[in-house]
């Protein structure tokens, strides 16, 4: 579990829009009949804008998952503290992220990547102290990882909603690293 740049790298750029794959009709899978969208009621967000959403929103269901995990995992009270913490910031996170989607007419998938299910399955499969360091690794890695791209969205997105967000969201990020960093995660790889 060392590769963490990696991962998080391969799952990023998984994510990114495909244009021109839409599955077949004839061979996509059967979906119950979704709610309509509300109508948008600004422009849609740039291309940008929108990778750094759909990525968002990945990383968050990805963070959630694994901080579910250490919350009954976890065997120190102040790493399950800090799980539930990272749960409800996240959750927080995700719910202002798809609002914002929302306003533009994109709506968020809310799946971890491929890269993301794996270490999710691995951390899944360890105990103990191990299960400790390797989840707040991962929470070091993903947060140093992510307050760079927030940081630069918080500086260029096009939609200033979308970009005090990021503002914030890199504030949020950056306490997260350093409480994970004082909880004992090894210092993330740049």
């Amino acid at each position: 579990m060392k590769n963490y740049a990696v991962w998080f790298l391969c799952a990023s750029v998984s994510l990114l829009p495909a244009t021109g794959l839409a599955a077949h009709p004839a061979t996509a899978p059967a979906s119950p009949p979704a709610a309509p969208a509300p109508a948008p009621s600004l422009p849609p967000l740039t291309e940008s804008d929108s990778t750094f959403a759909e990525n968002v929103s990945a990383l968050n269901a990805f963070e959630i998952t694994i901080s579910k995990m250490a919350t009954t995992e976890a065997k120190r009270r102040k790493v399950q503290e800090f799980a539930t913490r990272s749960v409800k910031l996240h959750t927080t996170n995700e719910t202002a992220l798809s609002a914002i989607a929302l306003k533009h007419g994109l709506t968020l998938h809310k799946e971890m990547s491929p890269d993301e299910d794996e270490v999710s399955a691995q951390l899944k499969t360890e105990s103990g102290a191990k299960f400790e360091r390797d989840y707040l690794d991962l929470q070091a890695q993903a947060a140093s990882d992510a307050l760079a791209m927030f940081q630069n969205e918080a500086e260029s997105a096009s939609d200033p909603e979308l970009k005090a967000y990021a503002s914030t969201t890199a504030d949020t990020l950056q306490t997260l690293l350093n409480d994970s960093l004082k909880l004992g995660a090894a210092k993330p790889s740049r």
